[in-house]
């Protein structure tokens, strides 16, 4: 989940248009525009769709609601406004990397040009918005967005070559996917390091895509494992379990009680006798998640004794809960929906997740299966990867759960780039 730049105080010029915005020029009503999308922007990343309200963008900016509601009558315009900024700065992004010669060239250009924005963003400029509620939009707003995105993700995949055939596209989806979900990561750890250091973390964070994270010749575990059972009552599981996949196709707003009790061809009374209140709901969902990723890598530990075997198997059984459309783990995505007080748990929650993978990989170095690489990053790659997997379900059409999975994990251990 994005972690945003504090807004500017009110008492510290924030009425007077930012630099930034006057730099971008155009008429009086654009600058204006760009100014509430900018703070607009920052308390989203900062609250999420639920939280920010127009109150909170006219006092950030020291407008009168009438001066906002002028330019975006309703919440969900000025969401949306902000969510096509950021997918324009992006598709910048991707074309200015298209430049380069070489995939290599083009993804470490592409790179470094996200990492420019964190640092801007973290200097007082625009963040790029958390891009994970765009589904909990509208059907108009949110069909036009992912195609907007989707065309992104396109160009990406251009960066490595033609996709001249259906198991060569198939490989050069999962590199695309796989690289902007790093970057979308990025700001669950990258926070954590000065300023000063990003152009060195830059540098460890290429070297990881680039050579991947095992030494050649390392296979990963193809056996995958359960995680145990639910302890919830029988009918309660059923809500979690429906309820996590639509929130994570159709984001928090986007998830009803009336739509999981339409599947599950039940009343609403009877999800009310087991939970309180939708919160209830998605809050459970996280809590059963870790629970269940958690319980992977405790039986991962426990049936082997090589850190790598331990890392690969519960990377290829959380894989396959992700890809089998029936129980997934929750997303990180959904974080930005739940009440501050647990979303900042659930972010601690996943910062320890990743201390333990990292600690893994470090004694896999020693015994000769991983690459001498930054352990914190190829941690965060691995859970970017498993989170984002859920969104390749139509991706592994046509090919089995294995065969989809070998080919994701072949792009984590062998990197993104065909041998030279």
């Amino acid at each position: 989940m994005r972690r945003a730049s504090a807004l500017p105080d009110p008492d510290d010029g924030a009425i007077a248009p930012r630099a930034e915005a006057a730099e971008r020029g155009g008429s009086r009503y654009e600058r204006q525009k760009e100014r509430i999308v900018d703070a607009a922007t920052i308390l989203l990343n900062q609250k999420g769709m639920r939280g920010m309200t127009l109150a909170d963008v006219t006092s950030a900016l020291g407008l009168t609601t009438t001066s906002v509601t002028y330019y975006f009558r309703r919440k969900e315009q000025l969401v949306a406004a902000v969510f096509e900024e950021a997918l324009g700065r992006l598709a910048a992004m991707v074309r200015e990397a298209s430049g380069e010669r070489t995939p290599r060239k083009r993804v470490a250009r592409y790179i470094e040009l996200y990492f420019e924005a964190f640092a801007q963003a973290l200097h007082g400029g625009r963040p790029i918005a958390n891009l994970s509620e765009m589904r909990s939009l509208g059907e108009d707003a949110r069909s036009r967005l992912i195609a907007h995105y989707r065309d992104i993700l396109r160009e990406v995949r251009g960066f490595f070559g033609p996709a001249d055939s259906e198991e060569r596209k198939r490989l050069l989806t999962a590199r695309a996917h796989i690289l902007n979900e790093a970057l979308f990561w990025q700001e669950t750890w990258l926070g954590q390091f000065a300023i000063g250091d990003l152009p060195n973390v830059r540098h460890r964070f290429f070297e990881i895509l680039d050579g991947g994270i095992t030494v050649p010749g390392t296979a990963w575990d193809v056996r995958t494992i359960a995680p145990d059972p639910m302890t919830e009552p029988g009918e309660q599981e059923s809500f979690l379990r429906v309820a996590t996949r639509l929130i994570n196709d159709t984001g928090y707003r986007g998830t009803s009680v009336k739509s999981i009790m339409a599947e599950l061809n039940r009343t609403k009374g009877s999800f009310y006798h087991h939970l309180d209140a939708k919160d209830d709901l998605i809050v459970s969902c996280w809590r059963v998640s870790h629970r269940r990723l958690a319980d992977l890598r405790a039986k991962a530990y426990r049936d082997y004794s090589s850190p790598w075997k331990r890392v690969s198997t519960t990377v290829t059984s959380a894989l396959a809960l992700q890809l089998a459309d029936e129980f997934p783990l929750l997303r990180v995505t959904a974080y930005q929906a739940m009440p501050p007080a647990v979303r900042e748990l659930a972010l601690l929650q996943a910062q320890r997740t990743a201390f333990g993978v990292m600690g893994a990989l470090v004694e896999a170095m020693g015994e000769g299966t991983v690459r001498p690489i930054d352990p914190l990053i190829a941690a965060h790659l691995i859970l970017s990867s498993i989170n984002a997997a859920h969104e390749l379900r139509g991706w592994r059409h046509g090919q089995s759960i294995d065969e989809a999975i070998a080919t994701y994990e072949t792009v984590l251990g062998e990197g993104l780039f065909d041998p030279e």
